[in-house]
């Protein structure tokens, strides 16, 4: 059986790069980070500034269980810890 074009599947197609044009399935990952603050634990989701906690083990928690909402729906997430 021979593909046509419009069946194959490039890398884009699977997990499409934010920023590009065009795309059918475009899959922009929700970006989290963890960062000290004193005694404290800051996190930002995206740019914009998310919590504080008093762990960095509660930040870490409560990211995780707010990437395994955004995971259930479809969704991309990533974390970063600074």
């Amino acid at each position: 059986m021979t593909q046509t074009s419009s069946t194959r599947l490039g890398w884009d197609d699977i997990w499409p790069t934010a920023g590009e044009n065009h795309l059918i399935y475009e899959n922009v990952p929700v970006r989290f980070r963890i960062l000290p603050r004193g005694v404290n634990w800051e996190v930002f989701r995206g740019k914009a500034f998310w919590g504080i906690f008093s762990s960095r083990g509660e930040a870490d928690d409560c990211v995780r269980a707010a990437m395994t909402e955004i995971f259930s729906t479809g969704g991309a997430a990533q974390l970063r810890f600074s």
